[in-house]
């Protein structure tokens, strides 16, 4: 990819004093998906995306100025990364899920992530939808939002408590997000 043609921002889901979802052994959403995120980056740096992130540290960043980081750094896409919950009683849900808004260019994005993922890890796949969360609706660039599995499900919960199966996690995101963008040359 040629060097900073391409502006990404990676979105980690809550921090600061919002956990996000907490599941099976204390494990909380925000911990798994600021380390994911991160992961995503340096990949994507790598192969010569700029990358800008909503937060890099533990702290509280409400949802406007998610978008408005996107906007002000004219991101070609934004990528938000979270970790799903139901309920501790129904451990028999897991799986990865992946939404965009409304536009066919959200929808490609989500689905070049959730197919990279799906090829990259054994998991359930729950599917690409559309769906009307605020960072992936008011952005004005393709958006999408990535939930790496349910941190309340027996499976999903064991695997993203380990590093291996996170790493394997990023380098599917990021294999997504490479694939959208080699697909706009």
């Amino acid at each position: 990819m040629p060097k900073n043609k391409y502006t990404v921002v990676i979105d980690p889901g809550h921090g600061g004093p919002d956990p996000g979802a907490v599941g099976i052994a204390g494990v909380r959403e925000k911990d798994i998906v600021n380390e994911i995120s991160a992961q995503v980056r340096d990949i994507l740096v790598r192969q010569g995306a700029k990358v800008v992130m909503t937060r890099s540290t533990d702290i509280d960043l409400d949802l406007q100025p998610r978008v408005s980081i996107a906007e002000q750094a004219n991101a070609t896409v934004f990528v938000s990364i979270h970790a799903n919950a139901i309920s501790l009683s129904r451990p028999d849900i897991n799986g990865l899920e992946s939404f965009y808004y409304s536009s066919a260019s959200g929808k490609k994005l989500a689905t070049d992530i959730h197919n990279a993922i799906m090829r990259e890890l054994d998991m359930a796949d729950r599917g690409v939808r559309e769906a009307n969360f605020y960072v992936i609706r008011v952005t004005s660039m393709p958006a999408a939002l990535i939930e790496t599995g349910f941190l309340t499900g027996a499976e999903d919960s064991l695997k993203l408590r380990n590093p291996v199966f996170r790493k394997d996690m990023s380098e599917g995101i990021a294999k997504g997000i490479l694939k959208y963008l080699g697909d706009l040359r």
